[in-house]
């Protein structure tokens, strides 16, 4: 007889284990208990089934399980050991309120290949009962109509008619050809056949596992070069994720459909790799019905409500827990005054203030910077606040200003760095260059590549500007990546440097200038020496746009780990936190890693969002910045 224990880790609860840890309780042939690690813990989630019983009952077990438990984007390790003595019990785990994503997948391993193979009997059947994972009951009645000849229907009518919009699935619209969609926003695909995915998209296996994962999200890709079809520089693309969209897609497939464009309130979460796991970029991409409250054990923090940017976070003392711990929730918030009212009553008291505009004072950006830092030691790094010192944070986001914060052995969180606010025109951008020491280089760009100069002129930047996406928008004219689209927007742009910068598989890559600039409160970047080193080496005749673009994210890099290492001398920096939804960038990301990794403990509360949940729940540990009489 062996004691077995299977054990399934996660970077955050996974509702979908939960559930079949508990149906496994069921499992007549075997004594099983089970249990989850840390169950409300931020951090390591460690779902685990346990039975005693001889080699073959074990293994016959093991395959079941293993057909089970499909894949989840947040599953990080799963091993199978012998124990001494079972640890967990016969108490059922909860999941209803385990995280921003419906609590059951809508279909699984046991009703997929009878719901969505065009060869079996029951192809179509929507409202087929699965013992499994009950998908059947997620559907509306409008869902539970539809035939599968009414599936057919739709096909034909999108491959004859046009852009379709599904009204049984929250208004999805699907079409052949790309929307007319603002350019602000990157093209979505659903992938029909994931059997040619490889034929249009450069992925690797953590890619590919993530679009087959449970979670269904959506994943950004890079087209195969010179596509014939797909013309942008990066898609989301995601695979089939309700009955409806399966069967669908299915039929599309069999009528040689690859992959569509989808527009909509589809809710899927945008995931990003981020230091060798995915993470979750914002859940307000989710829709009201999907964003489920999160509930965690926390340290005590400095305020016990906060709402900000749409997430309100909330603390409560537990009765029994460990000292100064409680029950911490967060919450997607609907759009409303009364949330805004919150978040500026919370700035009048002086303790954060509703950074949400481009003209945002020092002060109150570099708060939301310290609700990044404080949330991602949140990740087991610290049991109350008192304990959150020695640490930094990397926050790059075009929703808020990039910076970089540092926390002292007391506790005291200072701005160290901030990216500058970009001219908002092309004009003034290569005026600003034109008048500074690069003027030589500028106009030699001006003489030699007269094309890209006049697409700079015709630069229009909007919204935020202290950010890399608008510095990316620029180098991407300046070194000749230019998307077809007449009007260039800065995403775009910015995406082409991105995608440029993940073709590049060269050994080596010039080196970009990132001088610091020293300001009367922190330091800011000389944006200006920065383009002019990529425009020094377009003229001196590099004509490959995808090195340029890698070495400025390999650049970029080098410099922050060089910076860490100067704070870490005058403070000491024993972990580092990454947050803030540019960690989008593939390149970016894997240099950062490989740069800062070597010195330093990176730290990613994948718990929570990159650039959203987070900052709510962090700045419960903020400290105040003034004090007001008159609460």
């Amino acid at each position: 007889m062996k004691n077995i224990r299977f054990d399934f880790t996660c970077s955050r609860q996974v509702p979908l284990y939960a559930h079949l840890c508990n149906q496994y309780l069921n499992y007549d042939a075997l004594n099983i208990s089970i249990g989850c690690d840390d169950q409300q813990d931020f951090g390591q989630h460690s779902y685990f089934i346990e039975a005693q019983s001889e080699q073959t009952q074990l293994e016959q077990l093991a395959d079941a399980i293993a057909a089970d438990f499909l894949i989840s984007a947040w599953l990080i390790d799963s091993g199978i050991k012998i124990i001494d003595e079972p640890q967990g019990g016969k108490t059922l785990l909860p999941y209803l309120q385990s995280g921003s994503s419906p609590a059951i997948a809508p279909f699984c391993q046991q009703c997929y290949p009878l719901i969505g193979d065009n060869q079996s009997a029951k192809f179509g059947a929507l409202d087929l009962a699965c013992p499994c994972c009950k998908g059947e009951t997620q559907l509306t009645p409008a869902q539970k109509a539809l035939t599968l000849s009414d599936i057919k229907a739709m096909a034909q009518g999108l491959l004859t008619q046009g852009p379709l919009t599904l009204a049984a699935a929250d208004n999805l619209q699907i079409s052949l050809t790309p929307f007319e969609q603002p350019l602000s926003e990157r093209p979505q695909l659903l992938i029909c056949n994931p059997n040619t995915l490889n034929a249009h998209f450069c992925l690797n296996d953590s890619q590919v596992l993530a679009l087959s994962s449970i979670e269904k999200p959506l994943i950004c890709a890079r087209p195969t070069q010179g596509h014939d079809k797909l013309s942008a520089p990066l898609y989301d693309i995601c695979f089939a994720y309700s009955r409806v969209i399966l069967v669908l897609a299915e039929v599309l497939r069999q009528k040689g459909i690859d992959w569509v464009y989808i527009q909509g309130k589809h809710n899927r979460p945008k995931l990003a790799w981020v230091d060798g796991a995915w993470a979750q970029i914002a859940s307000k991409d989710l829709g009201s019905t999907q964003a489920q409250t999160k509930h965690f054990i926390a340290p005590e923090p400095l305020r016990e409500k906060v709402s900000l940017h749409g997430y309100q976070a909330q603390w409560q003392a537990a009765k029994r827990s460990r000292s100064h711990q409680g029950e911490l929730s967060v919450a997607v918030l609907a759009q409303s005054s009364e949330a805004t009212h919150t978040a500026n009553t919370f700035a009048a008291n002086g303790e954060i203030e509703h950074a949400g505009t481009p003209h945002a004072s020092d002060t109150e950006n570099h708060t939301i910077a310290d609700a990044a830092l404080f949330s991602a030691l949140l990740n087991g790094k610290f049991t109350s606040h008192r304990q959150a010192k020695n640490a930094a944070v990397i926050y790059l986001s075009h929703t808020h200003a990039s910076q970089i914060v540092t926390c002292d052995n007391k506790g005291d969180t200072e701005l160290f760095f901030a990216l500058p606010e970009l001219p908002d025109n092309g004009y003034e951008i290569f005026h600003q260059l034109d008048s500074s020491p690069q003027k030589a280089v500028a106009q030699k760009f001006k003489s030699l590549f007269p094309d890209d100069y006049l697409k700079l002129l015709s630069l229009k930047l909007h919204g935020r500007r202290d950010n890399l996406q608008s510095l990316w928008a620029i180098a991407a004219i300046l070194i000749g990546l230019n998307p077809q689209e007449e009007t260039q927007s800065q995403e775009r742009l910015s995406d082409a440097l991105m995608a440029a910068a993940m073709r590049y598989h060269g050994a080596n890559a010039p080196r970009i200038d990132y001088p610091l600039t020293k300001g009367e409160a922190h330091r800011s970047l000389n944006w200006c020496k920065t383009l002019g080193t990529v425009l020094s080496f377009r003229i001196a005749g590099n004509d490959d746009p995808s090195q340029l673009a890698f070495a400025m994210q390999d650049s970029l890099a080098d410099y922050l780990s060089n910076w860490l290492e100067h704070i870490d001398l005058n403070i000491g920096v024993h972990n580092v936190a990454l947050a803030g939804n540019e960690l989008t960038n593939e390149t970016l990301c894997k240099r950062i890693s490989l740069r800062l990794g070597k010195n330093f403990p990176l730290v990613i509360n994948r718990s929570l969002d990159l650039d959203g949940d987070n900052l709510a729940v962090g700045a419960l540990y903020v400290k105040q910045r003034q004090l007001n009489t008159h609460d």
